[in-house]
């Protein structure tokens, strides 16, 4: 096999720029004395399907980090776009100095299975018990969550898609102008949903549609 050369690519600092359009998630939490809190969270993946379960990344450093250790439980939200300023927010200040959901006035809701709340202006939510805490280097835990309940808001899929009017966040990363200052973080509009071209000569050839 003849290998091209890499002229097509530049080099980057990072390796999740490839991977960096996403829809962020709201780590919420809630310690013994009941106080609930929430974390900007872009270090995650769902793993597996039955039990599904969920890695999240932590830093040691944030009060979230030890809100997890007192309950062993969570809650992962997805916002929609109108909640941007509240991603940038949760992700700057912390829970120990701030009342986030005071703060915010989002609205804390019932959860089914756990004992930290829902966000009710979120396109979903998902409780967790947390099955196992993996060291993973000096500032970072990796917490893996077993999904005990979801919830998705009514009228935003149409079987496993979203719907075109949903409105998820999707998140773009941060711009910087010529001298490496930020120019703020970045988010797009959720629309023109389109399905694989399954008459493409190559998925006709080897994949048959399910």
């Amino acid at each position: 096999m003849g290998w091209a050369e890499p002229s097509m690519f530049e080099e980057v600092k990072h390796g999740n720029k490839p991977f960096a359009m996403r829809i962020p998630a709201l780590l919420v939490s809630r310690g013994r004395d009941g106080k609930a809190n929430f974390l900007t969270a872009m270090w995650f993946s769902a793993m597996g399907f039955e039990p599904s379960r969920l890695v999240v990344g932590v830093s040691k450093s944030t009060y979230t980090y030890g809100l997890l250790q007192e309950t062993g439980e969570f809650v992962m939200t997805a916002p929609t776009r109108d909640m941007m300023d509240i991603v940038v927010f949760a992700g700057r200040i912390s829970g120990r100095d701030v009342d986030k959901f005071e703060a915010t006035g989002l609205t804390p809701v019932r959860p089914s299975k756990v004992t930290v709340p829902l966000i009710g202006e979120a396109i979903g939510n998902v409780e967790y018990r947390i099955v196992n805490q993996i060291p993973f280097d000096e500032n970072m835990d990796l917490f893996v969550g077993e999904v005990l309940c979801a919830h998705m808001r009514k009228g935003s899929m149409e079987g496993e898609l979203f719907r075109e009017d949903a409105d998820p966040l999707l998140y773009l990363g941060t711009k910087y102008d010529d001298h490496h200052k930020s120019l703020g973080k970045h988010y797009a509009n959720f629309s023109d949903i389109e399905c694989a071209d399954y008459d493409s000569p190559l998925l006709k050839k080897y994949v048959t549609r399910r």
